[in-house]
């Protein structure tokens, strides 16, 4: 196939690298860029590599702000060459399946450069909270010794028809089921193995983002919570959907949350540019800033109240036990929680860049339901805005 000739593997280090060098060309080359605090990523990256310490047992997920369709992959071009090559600290990410799995092509170049397809409800009632590659990336988020103990809502839903557990296989148009296992609900105290509950996008990707021998620390994960692009006059962000809640609780153990932010990057790809749309600008300012790593600890009370709304669902049992956990008042109110603490951490790095603080309405789902808010100006043209 002309594809996997043209492609190397599945996260190879070569086809990232090769792109991280045409990015560090583009960032320090064609506009002036200027880099905050990217030492608090490179000690967590290099910490990682070390048996024993928190950052080698923790899943690392990056959080940051949206405004280009090629935020990433070139505000990766900021790190050195010794973190590009190195297999066990190459990110993943997630990318929308009707951008970047479009075509026999894409879905092999994407796939290869370690993202993963989310689907918008937006654009596919496949879409949601508990769709599959959430499932997914709390597993390869998840340490080796710890897989066998996860048991996260969207299987608890699964499980709790006491039926068939589908297996889900990505294509070019939707998830699709090819093969079934029986499994029962089970309690707080029994393990709950997803290892057979979802697949990734293709064979290759689930053999090698699931089996890392037992060595290497689980996966470096970067998020886009906003979940599409956002390019407010003031960089404001959206608000910041309940996924990155689900990592946070449902993890065995917490990850390490680390926090960027950067501005630029919206005039490098702005939404309304015209002819020739696929080709990026030169010539801007771009800063990207680093926070430092949320304290584990401060997960502490809300994986807390997780695990107690966990038994209580346990216990109901069935499918309104189920039920609860997935769409139950205290369920979604602590993932609303933790959504806005995480938003709230990259909402101090965009004070700190210069700009004021952001209106307290853009934090809540609810604002962004009312297309005639300030919040949507950006949007009033649909064809133009591929990602709204």
């Amino acid at each position: 196939m002309v594809t996997e000739f043209l492609l190397p593997s599945s996260g190879s280090p070569w086809l990232i690298s090769s792109i991280a060098i045409v990015c560090k060309a583009f960032l320090f080359g064609l506009n002036s860029t200027t880099v905050h605090n990217l030492e608090n990523l490179t000690r967590i990256l290099d910490l990682r590599l070390q048996p024993g310490t928190p950052e080698s047992q923790n899943a690392l997920i990056t959080v940051s702000n949206h405004t280009s369709i090629l935020d990433d992959p070139i505000i990766w071009g900021v790190l050195p060459f010794r973190h590009l090559l190195t297999p066990a600290n190459l990110r993943w990410t997630l990318g929308s399946h009707d951008i970047c799995f479009k075509n026999q092509f894409t879905t092999a170049f994407f796939t290869r450069g370690r993202v993963l397809p989310t689907f918008r409800l937006r654009h596919s009632p496949h879409g949601g909270l508990f769709q599959p590659v959430i499932d997914q990336t709390i597993w390869m988020l998840s340490h080796p010794s710890l897989r066998d103990r996860l048991a996260t809502s969207n299987l608890i839903s699964q499980f709790a028809s006491g039926g068939a557990t589908t297996v889900m296989e990505y294509s070019s148009e939707r998830p699709t089921p090819i093969s079934t296992q029986s499994i029962t609900l089970k309690t707080e105290s029994q393990i709950i193995s997803p290892s057979s509950s979802f697949t990734s996008p293709t064979a290759t990707i689930a053999a090698e983002g699931a089996d890392n021998n037992g060595g290497d620390p689980p996966a470096w994960l970067h998020v886009f919570p906003e979940g599409q692009i956002y390019q407010h006059p003031h960089l404001q962000m959206r608000y910041f959907k309940w996924g990155i809640a689900r990592y946070i609780l449902e993890l065995a153990q917490p990850p390490i949350i680390l926090p960027m932010f950067f501005s630029g990057m919206q005039n490098v790809m702005h939404e309304k540019r015209t002819f020739p749309r696929f080709i990026p600008r030169p010539g801007n300012r771009i800063t990207i800033t680093f926070g430092e790593a949320v304290p584990l600890d401060r997960w502490d009370k809300v994986r807390e109240r997780w695990r107690r709304i966990r038994e209580t669902c346990a216990e109901i049992g069935g499918e309104e036990g189920a039920r609860l956990l997935r769409e139950g008042r205290e369920a979604v109110q602590l993932r609303v929680e933790v959504a806005l603490m995480v938003r709230e951490e990259v909402e101090k790095l965009r004070v700190q860049c210069g700009y004021p603080p952001a209106e307290p309405e853009s934090a809540l789902a609810e604002t962004f339901k009312n297309k005639n808010t300030y919040l949507h100006e950006f949007e009033a043209d649909p064809k133009k805005h591929i990602n709204s």
